[in-house]
């Protein structure tokens, strides 16, 4: 069930509705709120808004390299089931010659 929050993120307070925990937010609001205070302390010339639409990108850049990689294991399971199928059936010939 959605839930409504008020958040500050580098000292810029908001409203927010999400189905995520209080836990869970506090932590994602942590991770928001120090990246974009280090973003402000390289950059002084950054405004807050800067910031943020920097951080934003930063965490989409990381998703998509995640969803590349998950892409990528996902595949190679796909190679090692497919393998692991052909050496059972292998072993299951072996057996039955044994058998013979």
């Amino acid at each position: 069930m959605s839930q409504r929050y008020t958040i500050t993120l580098s000292g810029m307070p908001m409203n927010i509705i999400t189905d995520e925990s209080p836990e869970a937010v506090e932590a994602i609001v942590g991770i928001i709120d120090r990246r974009m205070r280090e973003i402000n302390l390289k950059s002084n010339r950054c405004s807050k808004t800067e910031a943020a639409l920097l951080c934003a990108l930063d965490y989409c850049s990381d998703k998509i390299k995640s969803q590349r990689k998950v892409k990528k294991l996902e595949s190679m399971i796909a190679e090692y089931e497919l393998k692991i199928s052909e050496l059972e059936e292998e072993i299951a010939e072996l057996e039955a010659k044994l058998d013979k």
